[in-house]
């Protein structure tokens, strides 16, 4: 019995190596594109791109074009997303010189799941607003969560550094405008704060292959405005991608995470930990 048991846990052993080995390896088929491809760089044209966020999907149209070179460009786009919280379209335009861009967006935002709350008592911020109270007020599949719909705003600064063909670093500075309601929870950003100005850097370095993807550390900052001021907060995580390969050419999976341990506003509430998580499948269709 000792014996059949032992051999079991080989044979599971064995197989999950080979599962492993598969995924890794890329097929004769599909070795004509990268799996860091994401990371090289898009050339200029038309793209309609169709994402799987889980709890939602987004349709996006880009078009980029050539300036100067190929090594700048200008990018004009528009998508559409709709997701179990809410809804929203957004219009962007970005121009690239080399390793900087500028970008610009803006967009409006319905929510049928809008969680806002009451100032606390003492000089607490909000009253019932950390995970666990924001699980009762919105249970998952449930009803109980109010409405509410704004315009948001982002105007952003990006440096992207190649250092080699295995890592990539980049910066951001972003200033984001948010129309929400006072004291109501940001899906997005996945914290409880004000309207108006929230700066943002992020920096995010990937270490790539191309027969694998790219994985690295994430590091975010942001001044979130509450009851007229500005409260700093970091958190970290990480961020991986990799060419899924479902279809021939020009698909992705993308994970990000995020996570602020002992921040009880902080986090997606029905992950029951400080953590900002998301997974997405893309699909890049060129027009």
């Amino acid at each position: 019995m000792r014996y059949r048991r032992s051999q079991m846990h080989v044979r599971l052993f064995v197989g999950l190596l080979v599962a492993v080995g598969l995924w890794a390896a890329p097929s004769p088929s599909r070795a004509d594109q990268r799996r860091d491809y994401m990371l090289t760089g898009l050339p200029a044209g038309d793209r309609l791109m169709l994402d799987y966020l889980g709890t939602g999907a987004r349709i996006s149209f880009e078009h980029r074009r050539n300036v100067y070179g190929r090594s700048n460009d200008y990018t004009l786009g528009v998508s559409t997303l709709f997701a179990y919280p809410l809804a929203q379209v957004e219009a962007t335009a970005s121009v690239r010189a080399l390793w900087f861009e500028l970008g610009l967006a803006a967009g409006y935002r319905v929510l049928w799941k809008n969680l806002s709350f009451e100032p606390g008592e003492n000089g607490a911020y909000c009253r019932d607003c950390d995970r666990p109270a924001r699980r009762v007020k919105d249970p998952l599949l449930g009803s109980g969560a109010g409405v509410d719909d704004f315009p948001f705003a982002e105007a952003r600064l990006q440096l992207y550094a190649p250092f080699n063909d295995y890592l990539v670093v980049t910066s951001l500075f972003a200033m984001r405008y948010e129309g929400l309601a006072a004291r109501s929870y940001d899906w997005f950003f996945t914290t409880v704060h004000d309207p108006g100005w929230m700066p943002r850097w992020e920096a995010i370095a990937m270490f790539k292959h191309r027969d694998l993807g790219a994985i690295g550390p994430y590091l975010m900052w942001s001044a979130i405005p509450r009851a007229g001021g500005h409260d700093s907060e970091w958190a970290i995580g990480f961020n991986a991608m990799t060419r899924l390969g479902l279809i021939t050419r020009n698909d992705m999976l993308f994970i990000t995470a995020l996570m602020r341990p002992g921040d009880g506003l902080y986090g997606v509430h029905s992950y029951f930990a400080p953590v900002r998580a998301l997974i997405v499948y893309r699909v890049t269709l060129s027009l």
